[in-house]
């Protein structure tokens, strides 16, 4: 196939040679030739024979349109007494046609849905890709926040929200696409925040200690730091797929049934047992090898999390705009223990139990010279 592009108008040609509009610089051509078997070109677009064509295992929905989302936020401010400013607010999102994968395969009411009509064997995999989910984000907040006067600067943020949605790419039955509603994978019901600064009252235009040698050595320090605290993001208990899903187009985990009368956090909140595996069994296929969980998605609360970080600052005026700091951080001050991952495989032996921590405390010193 040849094509040229660049050309934007009709240049004079001279002494009968090609014009300049189809010389270098002004354009450029190409010759791809990269057909494979079984591909048109624009040589061989109506092949006499039919070309034996191997069914796809992708499909786009014909009607999928772009995605989009919807923002919203309200937010009303009040200035009270000492410096303190107090901020009530209200944030949400509301997200349409968002995409979602799922895996056709045979059921009770499509039985011939992941088969190959040439040789009558099932298709080893069969994605289809829809504008069909959508997401919901709601959340509420609050925050004080105090101005740096005499030295203080304090500030407060709680966080109370929802979110859900039913766009994943493990739909479990991809003719019901809303059952895949549950708990957005990042949702965080419950989180405060904030900051501190403490300048410490000693030096120059301070309260103590404002002249001579001490004066020097104790001014210019500080402490400040952030500190947050929040409920964990959600888990979804599953059974891993097995190979003979996998050869047919299930390759997403199979979520359990709930066990009635049996409560999923009883004797839960533990290292050892973050939630009761015996709350959970496995769903029992239908006889096309189809098996649905009631269970939803990320149904289960994960470890929360408890971060604080607290720096020492000392800052020395060296005349002009001159200064030198000297800064200790510490991440995680209070070495407090940070689950991160619990273990929701149904099958494994360590299934419900916390398998991994967060970082312990560290430090890190810093030396900034300004001029």
């Amino acid at each position: 196939m040849n094509f040229t592009v660049g050309q934007y108008g009709a240049f004079a040609s001279t002494m009968g040679l090609q014009p300049m509009a189809l010389q270098p610089a002004f354009v450029n051509e190409q010759t791809n030739e990269a057909a494979q078997a079984g591909e048109f070109t624009l040589a061989n677009g109506f092949p006499s024979v039919p070309t034996a064509v191997t069914p796809g295992t992708y499909a786009l929905d014909p009607h999928y349109r772009l995605p989009y989302v919807q923002a919203y936020n309200l937010d009303v401010q009040k200035t009270l007494r000492w410096g303190v400013v107090l901020n009530a607010g209200y944030n949400g999102s509301r997200g349409s046609r968002l995409d979602v994968k799922s895996s056709p395969r045979r059921s009770l009411s499509s039985p011939n849905t992941d088969f190959d009509p040439t040789t009558g064997l099932p298709i080893a995999t069969f994605n289809y890709e829809q504008a069909a989910a959508f997401s919901r984000f709601n959340a509420g907040t609050l925050r004080v926040n105090k101005r740096l006067t005499g030295g203080i600067a304090l500030g407060a943020n709680y966080q109370y929200s929802h979110s859900i949605d039913d766009s994943t790419s493990s739909v479990q039955n991809w003719q019901d696409i809303p059952a895949e509603e549950g708990n957005s994978s990042f949702d965080v019901r419950h989180k405060v925040s904030g900051t501190y600064l403490y300048e410490l009252p000693f030096g120059k235009d301070k309260s103590w200690v404002t002249s001579g040698a001490g004066s020097h050595i104790l001014e210019g320090f500080s402490v400040s730091g952030t500190y947050s605290i929040a409920t964990g993001t959600p888990l979804t208990p599953y059974y891993p797929a097995a190979v003979s899903d996998v050869a047919q187009g299930r390759a997403g985990t199979l979520r359990p049934n709930s066990v009635p009368g049996v409560s999923p956090t009883a004797g839960g909140g533990r290292a050892k047992a973050w939630f009761n595996v015996a709350a959970f069994q496995q769903p029992q296929p239908d006889s096309f090898g189809n098996a649905f969980g009631n269970v939803s998605r990320n149904s289960i609360a994960g470890p929360g999390t408890i971060q604080n970080s607290m720096s020492l600052a000392k800052t020395m005026q060296l005349g002009d705009t001159r200064s030198m700091e000297f800064r200790a951080t510490a991440s995680n001050v209070f070495n407090t223990v940070q689950y991160s991952g619990v273990d929701a495989s149904l099958t494994s032996p360590t299934a419900g139990q916390v398998i991994s921590a967060g970082a312990m405390r560290s430090f890190q010193f810093t030396g900034r010279f300004r001029f």
